[in-house]
């Protein structure tokens, strides 16, 4: 059986071109993806303390992270926009390198029984409350795994809303695209209570979202 799930993250590189009301970003190694223009690429200062932040959670809880992922947020943080701590808005893109064959082929239609994804999902929901003890977040529910159809490829779906602290309730989805010798993982998240504002934004990233580098 080929491996279906994992979180370490490789690096990819960016470029950008702005266009009206979004900026289509090249991803070097993987494809592109159109970004709205009320979003940035985390930088600066604050990619900085994001990036610590993470490299401290990993050395407490002995999970890898990488230094190295491609991270969109609301607008207005690397510059300390107060108006950008309004919300809470993330996409992140990590891509897991592995060995020829470990994944299926980007091509392949993933496929799986009712039991085998209630089996995967009931692991990861285990993995998950795990990784959040200690750390201030909880899981408020789980909506489980499926397969679902992205730009005619099939990816898998993980899905829950989570808490950190008091603060809102975050909506967090997570697509893993098999390549053959890599995954890529496209993590999308924003507070439940700005669903107005982020659901179909987050449509059309997801829809944009284009491998090109078919392994």
């Amino acid at each position: 059986m080929k491996k279906i799930f994992t979180t370490v993250a490789v690096f990819a590189t960016v470029f950008a071109f702005a266009q009206t009301s979004s900026e289509n970003y090249l991803l070097k190694n993987i494809g592109y993806i159109s970004i709205p223009s009320n979003m940035e690429l985390q930088s600066g200062n604050y990619k900085k303390l994001a990036e610590e932040y993470q490299k401290q959670q990993g050395k407490k809880f002995g999970f890898e992270i990488s230094d190295n992922r491609i991270v969109f947020q609301q607008k207005g943080l690397n510059s300390g926009d107060s108006a950008g701590f309004a919300s809470y808005a993330r996409v992140i893109l990590e891509t897991t390198i592995g060995n020829y064959g470990d994944f299926e082929k980007l091509s392949t239609k993933l496929s799986a029984t009712q039991e085998e994804l209630r089996d995967l999902s009931a692991q990861l929901k285990l993995q998950t409350e795990q990784s959040f003890s200690g750390t201030g977040l909880k899981l408020i529910s789980w909506y489980g795994v499926q397969i679902v159809n992205v730009n005619g490829r099939t990816a898998l779906k993980i899905s829950y809303l989570r808490q950190l602290n008091e603060n809102p309730y975050v909506i967090v989805s997570m697509y893993q695209f098999h390549n053959n010798d890599r995954i890529h993982q496209l993590t999308m998240s924003y507070r439940q209570q700005d669903s107005a504002t982020w659901k179909s934004v987050y449509t059309t990233i997801l829809n944009s979202f284009t491998i090109t580098n078919v392994r």
